[in-house]
């Protein structure tokens, strides 16, 4: 029996290496080419010519490091690092993570806008630095101490930071359906999210390798959510909402930019669909109202229902200050200051939703100690 546990577990190990491995060599080709690539351009003054094969290669090699990191949550599905990582590991998580916020944070310095669109690009040299050690990281993420990925919120984080990874490569591959089929190129602005995303999405894993006793949280109760309280019995209920509230969000704010950048692109062909405007139009005003009540929703149950040790309180009130300070001082600085605020009130705004929704989605009562002994009696276990 052991035998074929040990088994069962090198096999695991073994998978778990192989993804995270073929995750670090897409991310060593990707840094290989955009450093060749600026290079060339810098002292060989290559000028761009829009070609429809070249463009199809480019996006395609720029895709490498999205798909890397799917692969690398894919790896990380099932097994994740326990609490004996080694000390370097855990300060070299902690820095990638202060890095990828401070990118975040200090956006407005190096966002480029292109026909009103933004970038998030940061100098070449930075880029350089994150991406060697995003794969300094993965190496040694290799030879870590691994146990079973148990936490519900670790799997739901990584379904999470997958979506937000696939989501412009989706783009990409629809506008070039669109191409093969019509011969109009839908802008998605698939660049743009992608020059984004790549930014946020792997904060989310690390976040749970950085602080490993988020995994305990889902055992605890808010000290306002005590049994049989009212805030107790409305918990399923206001879970639902907020849950429904969220889709709502999400399914119509991605229906209104589907619909507004078809629409403008038909646009400039003189085509416009008037009907498509109005969509889009009733879509984010939906989208709008979903937002305030999901925001809502949220913000009660972040206080009120959800486990909120001390770090957590702190993170909420942190997020509720700039949220809605940066809104309010974005109205009186001066002109130029004002992008400023409006980046910080966009992180803080996201940072709580996407992680107060997750704990919304992850985060089910624990079952009082009565039903808990009842149930291990029935199964025949010995609740001593």
């Amino acid at each position: 029996m052991n035998n074929k546990v040990n088994r069962a577990l090198v096999a695991k190990k073994s998978s778990f290496k192989t993804t995270t491995l073929i995750a670090a060599i897409g991310m060593i080709v990707y840094t290989i080419y955009v450093l060749t690539r600026y290079v060339l351009n810098e002292y060989l003054d290559i000028h761009y010519v829009f070609d429809l094969a070249t463009e199809i290669r480019i996006r395609l090699i720029y895709d490498i490091l999205p798909i890397s990191f799917i692969i690398a949550c894919v790896g990380l599905w099932k097994q994740r690092p326990s609490k004996a990582v080694s000390k370097s590991f855990q300060v070299f998580s902690i820095c990638i993570l202060i890095t990828l916020v401070g990118t975040l944070l200090f956006s407005p310095l190096y966002t480029i806008q292109i026909a009103g669109i933004a970038y998030l690009l940061p100098s070449i040299y930075w880029r350089a630095i994150m991406l060697i050690s995003g794969i300094v990281w993965l190496f040694m993420l290799m030879r870590q101490p691994l146990e079973e990925a148990s936490p519900r919120s670790y799997r739901v984080t990584l379904i999470l930071a997958i979506l937000l990874l696939a989501f412009p490569v989706m783009l990409e591959i629809a506008s070039g359906i669109s191409v093969l089929c019509s011969g109009y190129v839908l802008s998605f602005a698939s660049s743009s999210i992608k020059s984004w995303i790549r930014w946020i999405a792997p904060i989310l894993p690390l976040a749970h390798f950085v602080f490993p006793q988020i995994k305990d949280i889902n055992t605890t109760r808010n000290s306002y959510c005590t049994p049989v309280s009212d805030a107790e019995r409305t918990f399923n209920r206001n879970r639902k909402i907020t849950l429904i509230a969220v889709g709502i969000t999400i399914t119509t704010l991605c229906l209104g930019f589907i619909g507004f950048f078809i629409g403008e692109r038909l646009y400039y062909r003189q085509m416009f669909l008037h009907t498509l405007g109005e969509i889009a139009f009733v879509c984010f005003c939906i989208a709008l109202i979903a937002l305030i009540v999901s925001w809502i929703m949220l913000s009660i149950m972040a206080f009120r229902q959800l486990p909120n040790p001390q770090g957590y309180k702190i993170y909420n009130i942190t997020c509720q200050v700039l949220t809605w300070g940066s809104l309010l001082a974005s109205f009186f600085v001066p002109v130029g200051m004002d992008e400023a605020f409006g980046a910080i009130f966009l992180i803080s705004f996201f940072a709580f939703f996407v992680t107060t929704t997750i704990r919304v989605i992850s985060y089910s009562l624990p079952k009082p100690l009565e039903q808990s002994l009842h149930k291990r009696t029935r199964c025949g276990i010995n609740p001593a």
